[in-house]
This record gives structure tokens, C-alpha cells and sequence, in this order.
């Protein structure tokens, strides 16, 4: 089994949180040159390397880069570049075809990289307790401007369609839109101070208040893309495509693209909900060079020493306490000659390691200042700095001041200094003087310990099968490669995915066992739109418990031990013994081949507990029932309709608030006493109606007593053991079969009466009914259990003397509804009796499940009650995870996120459209719409509507063509073919059949126009967009 590790409350002193509002990072997601996610960016860092493109002349070419650049020695022949820019998911998104078309890719990778960044954070915002911000910006649209105006689609979808696609404003605002986020949201725009901007604006939302959770971030695309550049000198970029910041033959940085989000969080709130902690945001601040400078582009000294100085000093921390500065680093005179100067102010007499992404990535313009976080807080996570590329010469102003600057060029180890927790710095300043600094801290450790044994639940989902399968492969090779516990993965899916209709689930003792799982045939799954699906409760009587039976569930499940020590402790001064002794003992093995006739029946007991006395047997089986519907109830699976099966009504009337737990235990304990001073007795099973076995109980000439119905053809026989074999004997003549029970007295027979009077008298004296809080069935009537019923003291005698109404009580619980089904209590013989009924059809049948193995079964208990949980799930029962999960100090981690399926939606520029004759509108296969998150529509944004405008018919041609008119069925083709007609065309109006070959036929092999009315009948919801 998976060794699941409690938080205990140790936190490493090196790294404990300091006081004030710190802001935890929880998520993160991008896409940059050379690295398609987070975790190959920090690959490519950690080993040096580039993410910079060379481009081959061809591919200009074909990228529309004219012959006079391709020939110009200045032309730079590289860039720092995204795949797939013309990619997108636009049906999970709930986009339309055309309006992914002319949305910029700007706006498509950050709604992308804000969903995945919130997957990396285990957060569905659809579940989390309170709200959700956006904070970001992006660069100009120069798909909207090199693309998207040229080739006149304003004109067909409307200025105003467009602009939105494409403007700045609608960024973050798009994302909130189409996630259902509520919290504060608005664009940042900095220029090159952008994204870092964006997340000292979130972190001091989160500070505020304003928000719970934070997105924040930037993005920049240039299109056309996969071009180079015009090397200009005394420009930003440099001749060879690479940045070597701090060099003193440093000529600036490639202006290239990309995107980065990061998930922040207050960091309290972080640690309660057992998030993971990239690094801790210990201070912040923003301000502007003002006028202290040559020029509205250049550098500020003074404004980057200040802002530095004052996230210090937010953090409450000196300079001697950072250890490394992630700094701006673009690697030109200017701009590096300020920024040092900066920092030998700042660290003045102190020692400090610096270094720069944009060696690796480029200058990624209004990503740049995010993607520097993103690399900080990785450095702190691994304990490790990557190398700063290229630096050949030191820059002089290195050592021009009283600080110790030292670029780091190759890997290097990061312990911590004197015993306190490793730090960073992170600077990104914008043209026109907008600088931001943020002082991150490594995230607190906490100290884990290792918790109860237990089988893991994994649960995942996705908008099709297609999709929720590639999830289950994704998943697999996940647990094949990660060191993280399985049972971190299981409470990271179980709380951090949005759900949706076509699930999948998994119960797993380990890593292995899941992987074999997930490759095998361990997986069950469900196509279910639902999320609010009842449940009924079926609770057993005695006759199938055996010894061993509570002993896994009392060993990994803390509350169920807990109510269930509960119940010991009432019953063992009132029968002066442990009832449980034998249930709690551990559970004999039972070999796989083991299981016989009676045990596929539903009624094998083990041999010792057929003798065992009723007083024993009857509290046990209460207490052990009792414990697992409480669990089941804690974990959020409330029953709305429950039906007892004999003593299982004990059991539904304390879960409903009819009797206390303490007079359910007395009242059991009491009636249990007196049916054991009770002459010994049987009972058989006979598969024939209540009616049929009369007859022939009245036939043999016995005076047996029905003592349960269970259904149309199953009825239970009690009496004097020798009349029930006697009994048996004559129906074996008749080729009746007959199956006798494994217990010790009639129950529910006239056996029981001597004992009726004394019962109801003790109940009179001792028990108070209270009103039932949730509904539950009465075995005396088979329908819901009245109030009047319960005041009466002579019920539950009653209850023990008359027949068993259970085939009623199954039906009551199929006219309620579409409800899923749990068998409280050992096996499934109560199921099998739901599943029999003619009212219950074969689609219902996977609703209904088993809580406990069947004493024949070699599953665990803990298996079969989590699995009985992960099937409530995919039928669409709620199931609260945090309660699941309770008191196991599970932690969020990374898992694969869902895996979108991008197509190409992109309108190419006039010459290359014309090129090519493509429509400027391409013609997309998209996927249907699927199901869309709770809250969004999927015609959420609608760009085009039908409009008709009459226009002057054309003077006729010389020679008419035939026109033929595919009629709607508006009456739209009977009004045009009137007015041809009426202008002297040959026009006819045709209906098309099913046969499409009789069209064929119809129109001939002579030449005709043919105008297909049939898309007028489409409905406006169908329309794109």
C-alpha cells in the first residue's frame, strides 16, 4: 500500500515563514524559446542551453521573408520563437471556429497557460472558497495588424469583434470570462516590467484581501514569427542572435516570445490547504524612474536602486540576507552599465551571486519579468542556480563599487548561508522608467510523518473518451517517473481538477499496482453530465458477518475506529463483554479459488460465526453498520432514502435522528438479550412468491411462518428447526429448491412473540423517539416510516415479530428517483435483490455497490469502500474530498494536466492567402462543442448573424442557366423561386429526398445553378461562435 505521510506540526526553523502577508507561488505554467512547459525550461537552464532558433534560408522563404533581407548581412537569420502559435484548443475553451481565427495568439496562450497554471496549483476555481484575480498584460497585436486588418475580415465579422480579439484590455478579462473567475482582474502595461508588474499588483490584491487566489503574468507574440531580424547598431538586439548579459562586448538581447502565469496565494492559506510551495513573494514594490534620466527609453539608475532597496524593505530584510539577484540582464552597455550601478548601491560592503534568463530565452518582452520569477523560484525549489550563458569578458562595472557582484556561469549548489533560508531577488524594468522587484524566499518544509496504510482512490476526467483516455496515459507515465507519493497524486486529482463528463477512476495499494492498473484493466469508467446524483442506503441485517470483518477498516480509517470504539464503549457494560472482539480479530486469509456456491449466493458466513450467540452478533453487527454509513456520511455521501434489512433499520432509524446512538445501543443490546433466552430456531430461502409458499406451507401441512419478503420470487420461511427441515423435505419432492440461513433463531416469526410484551414495555420506559431527519423505510410497511408508527412503543416489537416487507421497501427506493445505491454492511445480497426487481433496468445496475467484501472475497475492506467511493464519483455523487482525506497531511503536487487537443486556426497574411488560394477564413474541422466549465455558455461570444438585404437582381444573361432552389422548410425557397420567376429565370424549387442518388437523377446531366436553402433551416443556437 501507498505510505501516506501526515503533516505533523515541525516546521524546519531554517525556513519557518516569517510574520506579515507573504505570498505563496502554488502554480505556474509557460511556454518559452526552446522549452514547451516549465519543467523543459528548467532543463534547458540547468544544462546552458539556448532556446534560440536558426532559421535555413528555405524557411525564411517560406515564412515570406523577401530575397533583399535574406541577402542583407545584417539580416539575423534566428530568433527566439514559440511552436505552434497557430494552435489552439478553441472548443475546450468554448470559443468558436471564426472567433479563434481572428483572436489574437496572445490572448489563446494565456487563457491556455492561466488553465494549466491553475492544474500545476491543484485549484479548480469552481470549488475554491473565494475568489480568483487576473492580473497580466501583453504585447501590441501584430497578428491584428500584420494579419488579421489586411485581409479585410473587419468587414465580415464586424470591427468590433475584431478589436476585442485582438486588444490589450480584453487579456485578462477574457480569462475570467471563460474560467468563471470573480475576483479582481485588469491589464497591466509596463512594457518589458510587464508580467513582474502584474504579480506585485496580485500580491498586494492578495495582501488586501481583494482576492483568495491570484493569476498573474504576460505574454508577448510577434507575427510573423518564425523570422528573423534587421541587426541595427546601437540597437536592443544583438548581430548574433545571443544575449550575453553582463559581458563588457555585450550588444542587448533578441527581442523574442513567450508567455508565463504563475498561481499566488496567501502563503497561510497555501500551508492549510497543503499546496505545493514553489517559493514565498517576502516583499515587493514597484515605482518609476520619473524624469532622472537621459531619455524616455533609457535606464534609471536611481529609480532600480530605490525599488530594489524598497521590496527590502517591505520583506523586512537587509541586503546581506539575499543571496542571488535573477536580474533584468539584457545584456546591452546602457542598460547593464545602470543596472550594476544599481546594484553596487543596493549591496553596498555585501557579497552577491547575479545572473540572467536571457542568455537562454532571450528578451521575451511582457513575459520577461515572469519568466525571471519562474526561474528564481525553480532555483530555490532544486537548491541550485543555473548558469548565466556567454559571458566572456566581465563587464567592468562588476567591480566598479564597494559590492561583491559575481555572475554565476556554470550550475552551482545553493546551500543555505549561516542557517537561515535561502533568498533571491528578481528585477524587471520597463522602457519609460516602470521598474518592479520582488524578494523571494524559499517555501517553508514541513516535517512528514508517515500515517495509516491505506489503497489510493485516483479519479481524473475529461470533455470526451478520447481525451480521458489520453489523461489515463498521461497519468501512467507520470507515476512511472515521479518520486512523489501516490497518495499526494490522489488528493491533487481528487481536489484540484475541474470535473467533467467522462470519468475515470482507479483504486491502487501502490505505485505499481496503479500503473499496472491504468496500462491493465483496472480502470472503471462513466459517461455521466451529472454532479448532484442522490444516494439510497441499504443497510444488511445479521447472517453474512464474519469474524475479522471491521478489522481493516478499524486499522486505516481513524474516524470509523473512532465511532466505532464509541459504540464499544456503550455496549460493554450493558452485555458485560466486547461484542466486537471477533470483528476487530484480523481476518483469516481466503484464497482466490475459494469462493463457493453459497458465498455466490450472497450467503456464506464463516463456520465460527454461525454458532455465535445473538447477543453478541446482533450489537456487533449495529456498531460495525453504524461506523461505516457515519463514514461514508463524513466523507459528504448522504443518503437521501435509506432502507434497513431487519436489524439494518436499527441502523437507519439512529442514522436519521430517530433514536440516539445511545438508545439505538441500549435498545439493541436489550432485544438481542431477549431473542438469545428464545428456544432455537430456522429459516430457508424459497424462490417462489409469499402466495406460492403459503400454499404450500398449508400443502405439507406445517405452520411455518413468512418471515421476510424479498422479492417477486425470493421469500424467507421461520420456525422450529425441525418443521423448516421437514419443510425443506417436501419441497425438494415438489423439485422446489430451498436454501436454508445460517442463524440461530425464527427471527420476524410468531417464535418471537413471548417476548413481545416485554419489549415494547422496556422501550416504553426507556427510549425517546425523535423526528426522522432523513427519510428511511419501515420493514413493517415497506413504505417511509411515519411518526405516528414511531410513537408508538410496541413498533419495534412489532418490527421484530412480523415479516420483513423488504421486496415494498426496494420499490420505495426506485420511485425515488435515479438514485445510486450502497449496501451497508458485508457482501451484496441486497443489491442483488434491488438489481432483481423488474422495476430496476440493467442500465441502473452499475449504481448499485457494495461497501464491504463478502466473507467469500479476498479484496480488503479498505478496497472495496474506497472503490465504492471513486463509483459514487463517476455516477455523479458529490464527495467531499477535504473529509476523505481528513487528518492524512496529504500535500498538492504536480500531475499532468488535461490534455488539450490544438488545431490550427490562424488567417494567414494577403500574400501568403493569395499564394496559396486560401480563404481568408479557413475552413476548420473542429471538434463538436463539448461541455463547457459551470457558467459558460458555449455560444458565449457570437460573431456572426444571418442579415438579408435586398439587392437589384442582375439583368438577365443571354443565356439562361437553370436554377434550382434545394427548398427550406421556412417557405423562404417558394418565395424566391416566385420572384425568378417573375424576372424571367428558368428556376425550379426541388426537395431533397433521403436518397441523395434520386436528387442525382431528378436534376439531370444539363448544366444548372443549384443554391442550397437548407442552411436557413439551421437554429440560431448552431450558429459558430
Amino acid at each position: 500500500m501507498s505510505e501516506p505521510r501526515e503533516h505533523n506540526d515541525a516546521v524546519d526553523p531554517a525556513v519557518e515563514p516569517a510574520p506579515g502577508c507573504d505570498i505563496a507561488i502554488v502554480g505556474m505554467s509557460g511556454r518559452f524559446p526552446g522549452a514547451r512547459d516549465v519543467a523543459e525550461l528548467w532543463a534547458n537552464i540547468r544544462a546552458g542551453a539556448s532556446g534560440i532558433t536558426r532559421f535555413g534560408d528555405a524557411e525564411l522563404r517560406a515564412a515570406g521573408v523577401p530575397e533583399r533581407l535574406l541577402a542583407d548581412p545584417g539580416y539575423v537569420k534566428a530568433g527566439a520563437v514559440l511552436d505552434g502559435i497557430d494552435l489552439f484548443d478553441a472548443s475546450f475553451f468554448g470559443v468558436g471556429p471564426k472567433e479563434a481565427q481572428i483572436l489574437d495568439p496572445q490572448h489563446r496562450l494565456f487563457l491556455e497557460h492561466s488553465w494549466q497554471a491553475l492544474e500545476d496549483a491543484g485549484c479548480d476555481p469552481s470549488r475554491l472558497d473565494g475568489t480568483v484575480g487576473v492580473f497580466g498584460g501583453s504585447a501590441w497585436s501584430s497578428y491584428l495588424s500584420n494579419n488579421v486588418a489586411p485581409s479585410g475580415v473587419g468587414a465580415v465579422m464586424g470591427e468590433l469583434a475584431v478589436g476585442l480579439a485582438n486588444d490589450k484590455d480584453s487579456l485578462t478579462t477574457r480569462v475570467a470570462h471563460t474560467l468563471g473567475l470573480s475576483g479582481p482582474t485588469y491589464g497591466i502595461q509596463s512594457y518589458c516590467s510587464t508580467s513582474l508588474v502584474a504579480v506585485c499588483a496580485a500580491a498586494s490584491s492578495l495582501a488586501g484581501m481583494e482576492c483568495d487566489l491570484a493569476l498573474a503574468g504576460g505574454v508577448a507574440v510577434a507575427v510573423p514569427h518564425r523570422v528573423g531580424y534587421l541587426y541595427q547598431q546601437g540597437g536592443i538586439a544583438p548581430p548574433d542572435a545571443e544575449c550575453r548579459a553582463f559581458d563588457a562586448a555585450g550588444l542587448g538581447s533578441p527581442v523574442g516570445s513567450g508567455v508565463g502565469v504563475v498561481v499566488l496565494r496567501r502563503l497561510e492559506d497555501a500551508l492549510a490547504d497543503g499546496d505545493q510551495v514553489y517559493a514565498v513573494i517576502r516583499g515587493w514594490a514597484v515605482n518609476n524612474d520619473g524624469g532622472r534620466k537621459v531619455g524616455f527609453t533609457a535606464p534609471g539608475v536611481q529609480g532600480q536602486a530605490e525599488v530594489i532597496a524598497e521590496a527590502l524593505s517591505t520583506a523586512d530584510l537587509a541586503p546581506s540576507e539575499i543571496d542571488y539577484i535573477e536580474a533584468h540582464g539584457t545584456g546591452t552597455a546602457l542598460g547593464d552599465a545602470a543596472e550594476l550601478a544599481a546594484l553596487q548601491q543596493v549591496f553596498r560592503g555585501e557579497s552577491c551571486l547575479i545572473g540572467s534568463i536571457k542568455t537562454n530565452v532571450g528578451h521575451l518582452d511582457r513575459a520577461a519579468g515572469v519568466t525571471g520569477l519562474i526561474k528564481a523560484a525553480l532555483a530555490l525549489r532544486h537548491e541550485e542556480i543555473p548558469p548565466t550563458r556567454g559571458l566572456r569578458t566581465l563587464n567592468p562595472q562588476l567591480k566598479t563599487g564597494a559590492a561583491s557582484l559575481e555572475v554565476v556561469t556554470e550550475l552551482t549548489d545553493w546551500p543555505r548561508r549561516s542557517g537561515r533560508p535561502r533568498r533571491a531577488g528578481v528585477s524587471a524594468f520597463g522602457i519609460g522608467g516602470t521598474n518592479a522587484h520582488v524578494v523571494l524566499q524559499e517555501a517553508p518544509r514541513r516535517v512528514r510523518v508517515d500515517g495509516p496504510a491505506r489503497p489510493e482512490l485516483l479519479v481524473w476526467s475529461a470533455r470526451d473518451a478520447e481525451a480521458a483516455d489520453a489523461m489515463t496515459d498521461r497519468l501512467a507515465a507520470h507515476l512511472d517517473n515521479t518520486s512523489d507519493g501516490l497518495g499526494d497524486v490522489a488528493y491533487t486529482l481528487q481536489v484540484g481538477r475541474r470535473l467533467f463528463e467522462h470519468r475515470r477512476m482507479t483504486v491502487a495499494e501502490s505505485v505499481d499496482a496503479a500503473v499496472a492498473g491504468l496500462r491493465g484493466v483496472g480502470v472503471r469508467g462513466r459517461r455521466e453530465a451529472g454532479s448532484e446524483r442522490g444516494v439510497a442506503f441499504l443497510i444488511a441485517g445479521t447472517g453474512e458477518q464474519y469474524a475479522g470483518m471491521a478489522a481493516d477498516l478499524y486499522r486505516s480509517e481513524p474516524l470509523f475506529r473512532e465511532i466505532l470504539d464509541e459504540c464499544r464503549d456503550g455496549l460493554a457494560p450493558r452485555l458485560g463483554f466486547d461484542p466486537l472482539e471477533d470483528m476487530l480479530r484480523p481476518r483469516e486469509a481466503v484464497s482466490a479459488g475459494g469462493a463457493g456456491l453459497s458465498w455466490l449466493l450472497g450467503r456464506e458466513t464463516a463456520a465460527a460465526d454461525a454458532g455465535q450467540a445473538t447477543d453478541r452478533l446482533q450489537p456487533a453487527t449495529f456498531a460495525v453498520e453504524y461506523a461505516l454509513a457515519r463514514l461514508l456520511t463524513a466523507w459528504g455521501v448522504e443518503p437521501a432514502v435509506m432502507a434497513g434489512y431487519s436489524l439494518g433499520e436499527y441502523v437507519a432509524a439512529c442514522l436519521s435522528g430517530v433514536l440516539s446512538l445511545d438508545a439505538a445501543l441500549a435498545l439493541v443490546a436489550r432485544r438481542a438479550q431477549l431473542i438469545a433466552g428464545l428456544p432455537a430456531g430456522a429459516m430457508a430461502a424459497v424462490p417462489l412468491s409469499a402466495e406460492e409458499v403459503e400454499d404450500r406451507i398449508s400443502r405439507s401441512g406445517g405452520s411455518l411462518d413468512i418471515a421476510a419478503l424479498n422479492g417477486p420470487k425470493l421469500t424467507v420461511v421461520a420456525g422450529p428447526p425441525a418443521e423448516v427441515h421437514r419443510f425443506r423435505e417436501f419441497l425438494e419432492g415438489e423439485a422446489t429448491p430451498c436454501r436454508p440461513l445460517s442463524t440461530s433463531h425464527a427471527f420476524h416469526s410468531r417464535m418471537l412473540e413471548p417476548i413481545r410484551d416485554e419489549l415494547t414495555a422496556w422501550v416504553r420506559a426507556n427510549v425517546t423517539v425523535g423526528t426522522p431527519r432523513l427519510p428511511y423505510l419501515s420493514n413493517v410497511t415497506g413504505e417511509l416510516v411515519t411518526a405516528k408508527q414511531l410513537a408508538d412503543p410496541g413498533y419495534w416489537a412489532e418490527h421484530m415479530c412480523a415479516p420483513v416487507r423488504f421486496d415494498a421497501a426496494l420499490g420505495g427506493v426506485l420511485e425515488r428517483g435515479d438514485l445510486a445505491v450502497v449496501e451497508i454492511g458485508p457482501g451484496q445480497s441486497l443489491g442483488a435483490m434491488l438489481r432483481g426487481r423488474p422495476d430496476c433496468p440493467r442500465e441502473r445496475w452499475p449504481l448499485v455497490m457494495p461497501s464491504l467484501p463478502a466473507a467469500g472475497e479476498t479484496s480488503a475492506a479498505s478496497t472495496v469502500l474506497i472503490e465504492a467511493v471513486g463509483r459514487l464519483w463517476l455516477a455523479g455523487v458529490p464527495v467531499d474530498w477535504a473529509a476523505f482525506q481528513a487528518d492524512r497531511g496529504l500535500a498538492k503536487v504536480h500531475v499532468p494536466g488535461y490534455p488539450l487537443r490544438r488545431q490550427r486556426y490562424w488567417i494567414d497574411p494577403p500574400q501568403a492567402a493569395a499564394e496559396s488560394s486560401a480563404p481568408i477564413l479557413e475552413s476548420v474541422t473542429a471538434p463538436a462543442m463539448a461541455a463547457v466549465p459551470t457558467g459558460i455558455r458555449p455560444d458565449h461570444v457570437r460573431l456572426v448573424t444571418p442579415v438579408w438585404s435586398e439587392l437589384p437582381l442582375a439583368a438577365p444573361a443571354a443565356e439562361k442557366t437553370p436554377i434550382v432552389l434545394l427548398a427550406d422548410t421556412g417557405g423562404v425557397g417558394v418565395a424566391v423561386a416566385d420572384l425568378l420567376g417573375a424576372n424571367g429565370a428558368d428556376v425550379r424549387l426541388e426537395t431533397v429526398p433521403d436518397d441523395p442518388a434520386e436528387l442525382v437523377a431528378r436534376l439531370g446531366t444539363e448544366p444548372a445553378t443549384v443554391v442550397d436553402l437548407r442552411l436557413l433551416d439551421r437554429a440560431e443556437d448552431d450558429l459558430d461562435g
